[in-house]
């Protein structure tokens, strides 16, 4: 149920960049969206395609990016690139972690005219 306010939150900032560019209409939103969010790209454009009714990103899609989830170990000093949020480190298994990528939930940028 977090895709919802998220993706509120995403037209809302859509609409108010079409109107400070001047654009009728939006055509494309590239997201990038880390890993260790959680979100779920099935359920954004579920409630994407609720909200943007009626409004200048009637017609958009989301192109989405997926951001793996890097860590540094605060241990052995090494940075890895991990599936699953499990905050270990695959290489000593120290779990004294820095969490470099994965968290991002960010509009890289909106097509329009």
């Amino acid at each position: 149920m977090h895709e919802y306010s998220v993706t509120k939150s995403l037209v809302d900032l859509c609409i108010r960049e079409a109107d400070r560019n001047g654009f009728k209409k939006i055509y494309r939103i590239n997201l990038a969206i880390g890993k260790f969010t959680g979100f779920s790209a099935d359920s954004i454009n579920f409630y994407f395609d609720y909200l943007k009714e009626g409004t200048s990103c009637q017609d958009a899609e989301i192109s989405f990016k997926e951001v793996p989830i890097a860590i540094r170990c605060r241990s052995c000093n090494r940075e890895s690139t991990i599936e699953e949020p499990m905050l270990i480190c695959p290489l000593c298994n120290a779990v004294d972690i820095e969490l470099l990528t994965g968290r991002e939930f960010l509009v890289e940028s909106i097509e329009g005219e």
